[in-house]
């Protein structure tokens, strides 16, 4: 009960402050290329995933974005596909980044679709679980029982990509762990966002 009070405060002094930091460090930073945007909000990100991995102690974590993929004749429409662009393992763990990079996302449409309207998805227990959301491909080929997804916004609440903690054994998050994964989900939501819709103004 004192942890996740204290890890609740925490979340709630140290994470709106660390998002407004992100803003005004990009806002007042002067002109740069579009490499170093890039570097710098990679870097951002890639901290951020550290922080999760260590604190969740989970296996892996990767975050994947949405991207078009090119056009369907003859009418034109954009294919929607994603990409794996971040990636952090544990040395013993198998890297699943160039694996998933430009996937339709009619390939995982259960997935997607859940994620999309409830925000996140959990299987604690890929074995014993009643509804696995057609991941039981993904899971045996990457040696993962647990896996959780949440979707990733910009701030104006669009759907940007998904964000993904995995386990080699079942592990199930408790209320602590639920608080801190949600809040780092924010930050980092928020700094792709600031560098997607600020990239696109220049």
């Amino acid at each position: 009960m004192v942890t996740t009070i204290a890890v609740a405060l925490i979340t709630a002094v140290f994470g709106p402050i660390l998002v407004s930091w992100a803003r005004l460090k990009m806002e007042k930073k002067s002109p740069q290329t579009p490499m170093s945007d890039a570097l710098e909000t990679s870097t951002l990100v890639d901290t951020q995933l550290e922080i999760m991995m260590e604190e969740l102690e989970c296996d892996r974590i990767w975050i994947a974005q949405f991207h078009n993929g090119g056009y369907f004749y003859p009418t034109g429409r954009s294919i929607q596909k994603f990409s794996i662009f971040y990636e952090k393992c544990t040395p013993e763990t198998l890297n699943i980044q160039q694996i998933f990079q430009n996937i339709p996302v009619s390939l995982f449409p259960r997935v997607l679709s859940k994620v999309y309207k409830d925000n996140e998805l959990l299987v604690t227990d890929v074995q014993n679980a009643e509804d696995t959301y057609g991941l039981e491909y993904f899971t045996n080929q990457c040696n993962t029982k647990s896996i959780c997804i949440i979707g990733l916004h910009s701030l104006d609440n669009h759907l940007i990509g998904i964000i993904g903690i995995s386990f080699k054994e079942a592990h199930h998050l408790e209320k602590d762990e639920w608080i801190f994964l949600r809040q780092k989900v924010g930050v980092v939501g928020t700094l792709l966002s600031e560098y997607l819709y600020t990239t696109n103004k220049k």
